[in-house]
């Protein structure tokens, strides 16, 4: 059981890591100016937004805007929470945070579907 916990983990902190790169990175790029950015991530979200037709990256409505703010502000902090509370082992509010991220990313993918 424990090694299945680890795996867990591991693949969690893979997760983390990469919330924690890509919303800085690309998702802010839908609250603020792109010259707040590096050319080389506002050249590849915009091929990402010519290549796949992104609409919502595209348009950016309102709802969205809302919701990349969300994760800027609630869903970001929470993720580097988490990963230090998976690389120092023992903290008890673990789970709770996963749960909680966990939440506010399934309601913000409903809103999103639903829009």
């Amino acid at each position: 059981m424990g090694v299945l916990i680890k795996l867990i983990d591991a693949v969690l902190l893979f997760f983390f890591l990469v919330v924690i790169l890509a919303a800085p990175a690309f998702n802010a790029q839908v609250c603020f100016p792109s010259k707040f950015f590096p050319n080389f991530l506002v050249n590849l979200n915009l091929w990402f937004t010519s290549e796949y037709g992104d609409y919502l990256l595209i348009e950016k409505p309102s709802f969205f805007v809302g919701l990349m703010w969300l994760e800027l502000l609630f869903q970001w902090p929470l993720a580097i929470a988490n990963i230090y509370a998976i690389l120092v082992e023992g903290k008890l509010w673990f789970n709770s945070t996963c749960l909680v991220y966990g939440v506010s990313v399934f309601t913000g993918m409903l809103q999103s579907n639903l829009a």
